[in-house]
Order: C-alpha cells, then structure tokens, then sequence
C-alpha cells in the first residue's frame, strides 16, 4: 500500500473509534481527498454535519452524497481532518498549496481536536523549503505585498485567486525558525487575509504514513 493509503487508514481507525455522532471538518489536498474518496463513506453514519474547506473539497464531499453545512464564525467542530505541505518537529505545519489555507484554518481554529495526515517525505526539521502562502486583499495588494519582501527577496504572485477572490503569493527561500512570530508578524501586515503558517492552530497530533503502516506523532 501507498503512503498515503496508510495515512488515510490511520485517520479513519482514529475516526472509527470516537463516539458518535460527529461534526467533522474536510480540509484540502491529495492526502486529504484520498481519505474522504476512500474511508469517509465507511464513516457516514457517525457523522452528523459536515464542513468543508474549499470549493474542489465540497465538490468532492457532494459527489459522495454528502450534504454540506455552511460555515459560521462560532460553528463547533469535533475534528478536524486535512494534510500539510511541511511538518516541522513541533507539529508546526505549512499549509496552502492549493491555495485553500485561510478557509483550513478557520476550520482548525472551531475544531476540538485537528487530526493531520501527511506521508514521512513531510517532516522536517525547519519549515521553510515549501513556498510559504500569504492570502492577500486586492484592495491592499500594492502595499502588502511589498512588505512580504522584508522576508525574502524571491515573492511570486499565483495567476489564480483564492476561493473568496483574494490573491494568492508565495515567499520561497525563507527558513521559518520561529513558526509562531512569524505567524504573527504577517498577520499583522495591513491588507493581510491569513498566512499558510499554522502554529498558533497546531494539529492535536499528525499521522504520518510509511511504506509499511503508519505512526502517530501526538502534541
């Protein structure tokens, strides 16, 4: 079995055993919809409403014949289910490689518990060598993305938009050795809608696929 297989399994023997019924959040990503193509329809009758992440997740989740809630600042969320671009060893993530971050995150933010699931290639020791993702405004554009450059001269400008019509922006060769600072510190950036560091909204613990099973690494 793949990788990923593994790590999908992982999350739905964690799943299997919760008392039910459930609220669950899907995030986005391969991991992440190989899990709900290939073990959330096992789960179907212990989950009560269901939240998603992004437009291609709630195209997913309603081909399966699953009935989507619309998200809601204060919706409560039992767990939360979605993968990672990069893992560091505090279980401090990147995430937004389909450029899905702002919306994964109000998710994680609701949920009660965040189960993630990547394969080992994921781990690291300093994130940082995927491209870091910064949700910007049209409106601020001009002004914010300049101030992405105080972190690294190389920041690109993606050609799509973000599902709520923001623009999207990476800043490559940038090692994040404070996580949550920096966090921080482009949140704060006027015109900033959310950055794809989660460090503040940590997965309660991740679960890493192998050649042979999987391992739980726990916060």
């Amino acid at each position: 079995m793949s990788k990923k297989f593994n790590a999908a399994l992982g999350a739905y023997k964690m799943l299997k055993e919760k008392k039910g019924p459930l609220v669950l959040g899907i995030g986005t990503g391969s991991t992440t919809g190989y899990f709900t193509k290939e073990f959330l329809p096992k789960l179907k009758e212990n989950i009560s409403d269901l939240y998603s992440s992004s437009k291609r997740t709630t195209k997913l989740l309603t081909d399966l014949g699953f009935t989507i809630c619309e998200y809601k600042p204060g919706s409560s969320i039992d767990i939360y289910i979605d993968g990672a671009d990069e893992v560091d060893s505090n279980l401090n993530l990147i995430k937004g490689g389909g450029g899905a971050h702002t919306n994964e995150k109000k998710l994680a933010k609701q949920s009660k518990e965040f189960i993630c699931i990547i394969d080992d290639k994921k781990l690291v020791n300093c994130l940082g060598d995927f491209p870091l993702p910064v949700e910007i405004s049209i409106e601020k554009s001009d002004s914010a993305s300049l101030s992405l450059y105080n972190f690294s001269k190389n920041v690109t400008k993606r050609e799509s938009l973000s599902d709520d019509g923001n623009y999207l922006y990476d800043i490559h060769d940038f090692k994040i050795e404070d996580p949550n600072m920096t966090e921080k510190q482009i949140l704060s950036i006027n015109g900033v809608v959310d950055v794809g560091i989660f460090s503040i909204n940590k997965p309660s613990v991740v679960v890493v696929g192998l050649e042979l099973g999987y391992r739980l690494i726990e916060s």
